[in-house]
């Protein structure tokens, strides 16, 4: 998996590619509106750069609850 195939991919699901790759888990950094921080949606890859991840929140929909049956 090359660093450019995570972007625009949820963080969860890069992660578990990248992982299963074999390969190191990079930094992941959080940027954010400058307008305000979202607290839900999804995060996901939008810069790739040695060692390092940046995200972002996107709204896709309903977000998943963590218990949700």
């Amino acid at each position: 998996m090359r660093p450019e195939d995570a972007l625009g991919l949820p963080l969860d699901k890069a992660l578990r590619r990248w992982t299963e790759a074999g390969l190191a888990i990079p930094a992941i950094r959080e940027t954010a509106d400058p307008k305000g921080a979202r607290t839900d949606g999804t995060l996901r890859v939008v810069r790739v750069k040695e060692g390092e991840w940046v995200v972002a929140r996107f709204y896709d929909g309903v977000p998943k609850r963590v218990n949700e049956a």
